[in-house]
């Protein structure tokens, strides 16, 4: 007796689903919102509050000196009855010019230098690689305080005292991701076809470490903020009467027994910035690396 058994039809596989990047990386996290809600409100409180309240933060009053958060001032005043909130918006346009100003100038010099010198290597590279490893030398703090002690107190001043120790990290920076890029395919194509140097540069090199350029910015404008502020503190950084965090925390030292708030005020004006900016930088580099999975 046969047995008849039916063929059975081979078993279909359902077609592999393509993967998409994870969106993850591209979701605002509450963090993120609450930082880039406090720049947003910082940038506002420091250009408008001023005009609308009538605050002013050289205004003395010694009948108000050393007050409480009041309606006539929200977060009090000073041991000269200068109003606090108008002293810290005010100290708020010092800083974030410092840092931007610095962080800019030096990823302008550096990031340049650090891809000719990842590109063109040889002599070049070795030149500019002894520069930045004698500026390296130096902490990068005792170095700023050494050229803020030397050119005098001002904002112009400051601003090279912080922009000459950050600019050969952005050198170092730039050197790194440009070696990265230099050996893949699209460059070499580029290069077989003649394509000139600075167009390499421009169009194949550049776009792929600007992620990692503007994430360090992000972080090194924090950085400058709080080298600023300790300059400041010491005296060697925004000449007086213009207010700034550290000047302020400075000042306040003297009276923080009767008046903790002249303290509080400019430091966590400080910390909320320099934090702000930090969870933003990480955002931006995961968000980025989320959309584009990362260098070419």
């Amino acid at each position: 007796m046969s047995l008849d058994v039916a063929p059975t039809a081979p078993a279909t596989v359902a077609p592999a689903t393509p993967k998409t990047p994870a969106r993850s990386g591209r979701r605002w996290r509450v963090t993120d919102l609450l930082s880039m809600a406090w720049l947003v409100l910082l940038v506002l409180s420091m250009l408008l509050l001023p005009t609308v309240l009538g605050l002013d933060d050289q205004k003395m009053a010694a009948a108000d000196r050393l007050s409480g958060p009041s309606a006539a001032h929200l977060l009090g005043t000073d041991n000269y009855g200068r109003d606090l909130l108008a002293r810290a918006l005010s100290g708020a346009r010092v800083s974030l010019f410092i840092g931007f100003g610095s962080v800019a100038a030096a990823a302008l010099v550096g990031v340049p230098l650090g891809m000719l010198a990842g590109y063109l290597r040889g002599r070049f590279d070795a030149v500019v690689s002894f520069v930045v490893d004698v500026i390296l030398a130096f902490p990068g703090l005792i170095l700023a305080l050494a050229l803020a002690s030397f050119l005098g107190a001002s904002i112009t001043n400051v601003l090279i005292a912080i922009t000459v120790p950050m600019t050969p990290v952005f050198v170092r920076l730039a050197k790194a991701q440009t070696l990265a890029v230099a050996g893949r395919e699209y460059v070499e194509a580029s290069l077989v076809i003649g394509t000139p140097a600075r167009s390499i540069l421009w169009r194949d090199v550049l776009p792929n470490i600007r992620t990692a350029v503007l994430s360090y910015a992000l972080v090194s404008i924090g950085t400058a903020i709080l080298i600023e502020g300790g300059l400041s503190f010491l005296g060697l950084g925004v000449p007086s009467p213009q207010p700034s965090w550290g000047s302020m925390i400075n000042l306040g030292r003297s009276f923080i027994a009767n008046d903790p708030l002249l303290i509080v005020v400019p430091a966590v004006f400080m910390l909320l910035t320099i934090l702000s900016l930090n969870l933003l930088a990480d955002r931006f580099l995961s968000g980025a690396d989320a959309v584009t999975g990362g260098v070419r």
